[in-house]
């Protein structure tokens, strides 16, 4: 499969000043991804442990105290691969407009309360299509709308006309109303019930399925990851402990904070209680020694308290970064 985008040796860290001492939160700790076109790229795992800023990074949406600190987000467009930090860490803001679309946490954050939809769609396309006439933008997007299954009337609606869902819905049109070769969601369904959350998981999965591009999708909700994605890496402070195919993650996880994340989920067959990770995740400005997860584990070596487990492939594309699989 092609790469279209990856990050090597990724470091994103908000660097605070509190009170006069310096305060590093490394939120995204060295990390490497390579996600493939024509793909559903989850990420997950517990509140806190750097997913949003991995997306964040991913998109170029990085404003101090956030800073890359090392390594790189590439990108590869015809042959030619892009770093998008380039000339001493400033993003190539032309480029990720026409490459890289953001669908945010809350819809209300692109949605503006005080104008209806079209004027945002309008405004959004004016700002892209300079040579688009305020008519052709706005049958642009009525015909958009239309092909994702959407109502005409939704334009002329303020967004606090709008269900949860359908702002939702309308956020991600809005987000793909250019055609973008990668799609980045950070937690799409939060705030919705299961049954609002199903219609925007499918909407994604039809976007993806016509316009065959990218997405990166990053929610806690393991469940929502089972039912949209390909491939799925999990995320534990700022590092990923494990990458394999949606089936692998969840049919043979082998790292133990992943078999927590599986084990929590709620199962017709299986009505005993459910039981997660022990304890609490750790600070990312405070991180243990060795392995982060270890002060969990109830697997844990010696070795686990000094030495920090690297992301290694052990076959059929299944990576985890523990040191049991090295005593296996």
């Amino acid at each position: 499969m092609e790469v279209l985008v990856e990050t090597r040796n990724l470091k994103s860290y908000y660097v605070l000043n509190v009170f006069g001492n310096i305060k590093t939160v490394k939120a995204v700790d060295d990390v490497n991804i390579r996600i493939m076109k024509d793909e559903i790229y989850g990420i997950a795992g517990e509140s806190g442990c750097g997913k949003s800023t991995l997306l964040k990074t991913l998109f170029g949406d990085v404003e101090p105290p956030l800073r890359v600190i090392d390594g790189g987000v590439f990108y590869h467009d015809g042959g030619k691969e892009h770093n998008i930090y380039e000339d001493g860490g400033h993003l190539t803001r032309q480029f990720r407009w026409k490459f890289i679309s953001y669908v945010p946490q809350g819809s209300m954050s692109v949605l503006n309360p005080v104008v209806k939809v079209k004027e945002v769609f309008k405004d959004f396309l004016d700002s892209h299509l300079k040579s688009e006439s305020k008519k052709e933008a706005f049958d642009i997007a009525v015909q958009h709308l239309r092909e994702l299954g959407l109502p005409d009337n939704v334009l002329n609606a303020y967004s606090h006309q709008l269900s949860g869902g359908m702002r939702q819905r309308v956020a991600i049109a809005l987000s793909t109303v250019l055609s973008p070769k990668v799609i980045i969601a950070d937690e799409p369904t939060t705030a919705l019930d299961v049954v609002t959350q199903r219609g925007v998981i499918q909407l994604l999965k039809d976007i993806q399925e016509k316009y065959k591009n990218t997405i990166v999708i990053v929610t806690h909700d393991m469940g929502v990851h089972a039912n949209i994605a390909t491939r799925v890496a999990i995320m534990y402070a700022g590092k990923i402990v494990e990458e394999s195919s949606t089936e692998k993650i969840f049919g043979e996880p082998q790292h133990p904070y992943t078999r927590y994340l599986i084990n929590s989920l709620p199962s017709f067959e299986n009505r005993e209680k459910r039981t997660s990770a022990p304890g609490n995740p750790p600070s990312l400005s405070e991180l243990p020694s060795g392995c982060s997860f270890h002060p969990r584990c109830p697997y844990r070596m010696k070795r686990c308290e000094s030495e920090v487990p690297l992301l290694k492939d052990y076959g059929d594309d299944h990576s985890v970064a523990c040191w049991l699989m090295e005593e296996k």
